[in-house]
């Protein structure tokens, strides 16, 4: 009996469907005028993106970040690995610059939150070596530069 019943259940697994799947590997066409009156009505519908859409970088365009440093690092566009450059600052007082801001003057990193007395005495020791210029692209990508190692 148990012999029997274990076959049946075998030649169940071989057993054709039931029901037959529907399998198709056809696309629907959509007419050209369709998809345009989809793109126009979503162009109006959703403005944030169509615009988004129509935002090329132009070569020539003003950027704040790409503004003339005299030297000196912008604390609004460095990116915290460019702190490697200032021994100490790397990644504790780099990743505090970094994740506050944007900053009005130079000054204003001594107002971060969560600073020890070693943040400050760094802080001090260059910051004749940093400016500000107006926060650009670049501010919002200063921690992860995407920057492959």
């Amino acid at each position: 009996l148990l012999l029997l019943v274990s076959f049946l259940g075998w030649t169940a697994a071989f057993a054709p469907l039931q029901r037959p799947v529907k399998t198709s590997t056809q696309l629907e066409m959509v007419s050209r005028r369709d998809a345009l009156v989809g793109i126009i009505s979503a162009s109006v519908l959703l403005p944030e993106t169509a615009r988004a859409f129509s935002q090329q970088l132009d070569d020539y365009a003003f950027e704040p970040q790409q503004q003339a440093t005299d030297g000196k690092w912008d604390l609004n566009s460095a990116f915290v690995g460019d702190y490697k450059y200032f021994p100490g600052m790397f990644p504790t007082a780099a990743g505090k610059i970094c994740s506050n801001g944007p900053y009005e003057k130079v000054s204003d990193i001594y107002k971060i939150p969560g600073l020890t007395s070693n943040d400050v005495k760094l802080f001090k020791k260059y910051d004749k070596y940093f400016t500000v210029n107006p926060p650009g692209r670049s501010f919002y990508e200063r921690i992860n530069n995407r920057v492959s190692t």
